[in-house]
């Protein structure tokens, strides 16, 4: 390829220099305006580059289509009519700057460029995937039945679990927010962090922590699911039948008790009068206000791994005050006979013909 006698003599001139430098600066109509102004192709352009950035590579070929597609990747849509006025003088030795500038500065950065897209892309794709995957997978702490357990969570927020209740959380923690499945009760203090909240689920429903202390009983077979709050703040929502929160949120205070009642699909919520009745539990204190005789045997059942069966049903309607601390469950009947007109025995655990054990059963009846 050959050039004119005016292209070297513009290779001079400061102007043009000044030009070429900063033509990757300037918008479209200013680039357009300039190779106007200089009458200039683009294999001449592409060689006034290369000679004023004072390159030295090796030659490389390129066809008159690779070298248009060169030229519209520099963003000119502008075609210069003329005939070049070509000297048999013009040196062999710039026949190479057009190669050199191409093979160099363009192929191989659209090269680059198109393998860090590539790159990038996979590695996005992959945190992704790993980040998708690992927020899905949950760290589990489980109380045995008949125990107690404390967990400490990712964020240092910390959860007591009562007699055979479980709390989740996922391994890789999303970043917008905190996210904790409950099984059971747990007694939550939370870290406050108003910019990342922490939601509990729990079977039907869903609390939003800000940074709060709060107890939350969710044993499945519960007809109401309470969560007390202690300090701070929280709110409770209904959860629908595909596991997503409801439009209506429930503001509860400390000293406050919501109650999701799972037959009616209803929340209430209540001033409770006495936290111990709620909270005590996690001191091996356990607390009962104007309770009935039935629905203190069902605590019991969870806290102790026993089961109660009543002869007379009707025992079951008895209700009274008690306060029990860390006492087995003999020295509880104990207290019950002395207090109701009871009586009862208990049957030990068996093993069955799979090897595991039955619980124990404590059979209650009129004296």
């Amino acid at each position: 390829m050959t050039c004119r006698k005016e292209f070297y003599e513009l290779l001079s001139d400061e102007e043009f220099q000044n030009g070429i430098f900063n033509f990757d600066s300037v918008g479209d109509e200013d680039k357009k305006a300039f190779i106007r102004q200089y009458s200039i192709d683009k294999e001449e352009f592409i060689k006034a580059r290369a000679v004023l950035g004072g390159l030295d590579f090796k030659e490389v070929s390129f066809s008159e289509d690779e070298l248009n597609y060169l030229w519209k990747r520099l963003n000119i849509d502008l075609t210069v009519s003329r005939e070049p006025k070509l000297s048999a003088g013009t040196p062999l030795v710039i026949l190479n700057w057009l190669y050199k500038v191409a093979a160099v500065l363009l192929i191989p950065l659209l090269i680059a460029s198109a393998w860090l897209f590539y790159q990038n892309t996979k590695l996005e794709a992959f945190n992704n995937e790993r980040i998708g995957r690992l927020t899905g997978v949950y760290n589990t702490v489980a109380a045995p039945v008949g125990g107690r357990a404390k967990a400490i969570l990712p964020d240092g927020s910390e959860v007591w679990l009562n007699s055979g209740s479980s709390v989740q959380y996922p391994v890789l923690a999303n970043p917008a927010y905190r996210e904790v499945k409950l099984t059971g009760e747990g007694f939550f203090k939370v870290v406050k962090n108003p910019r990342q909240p922490m939601f509990v689920h729990a079977s039907g429903v869903q609390v939003k922590v800000y940074g709060t202390t709060f107890n939350m009983n969710a044993y499945q077979d519960n007809v109401n699911i309470e969560t007390v709050l202690v300090e701070g703040e929280i709110s409770i929502v209904k959860l629908d039948k595909d596991g997503d929160p409801e439009n209506t949120e429930y503001k509860i205070r400390p000293g406050e008790v919501g109650r999701l009642n799972r037959q009616q699909n209803t929340i209430s919520v209540s001033r409770a009068s006495n936290l111990d009745v709620f909270t005590g539990w996690v001191n091996g204190k356990y607390v009962f206000r104007n309770t009935s005789f039935k629905s203190i045997l069902e605590r019991l059942e969870k806290i102790h791994n026993v089961t109660f069966v009543l002869d007379d049903k009707s025992l079951g309607d008895y209700s009274f005050d008690a306060t029990f601390e860390d006492q087995n469950i003999d020295r509880i009947m104990e207290i019950f006979a002395v207090s109701l007109p009871i009586k009862w025995r208990s049957v030990q655990a068996e093993q069955k013909d799979d090897k595991t054990f039955s619980e124990r059963r404590i059979i209650i009846s009129a004296e």
